[in-house]
């Protein structure tokens, strides 16, 4: 093999020791765990068509949207 090849076999290769590093670790390494901004506030949403009829919404066990046309 030809040092170009070597050389990309070896950043593949560091890349996915330090992935398994990282994920050994528990994510406490040099990449932290991902937060969403602002998840102490709930958003609702409303869907609606281009006329204001609006989706009928049940909270049985499984979301389930009925839009009357």
């Amino acid at each position: 093999m030809d040092k170009l090849t070597k050389g990309i076999l070896t950043v593949i290769a560091v890349g996915v020791i330090g992935i398994n590093v990282q994920m050994l670790n528990g994510g406490n390494g040099f990449i932290t765990k991902a937060n969403a901004f602002g998840h102490e506030e709930i958003i609702k949403v409303q869907i609606c068509n281009t006329i204001g009829k609006c989706a009928g919404i049940s909270y049985d066990e499984l979301l389930k949207v009925k839009v009357e046309k």
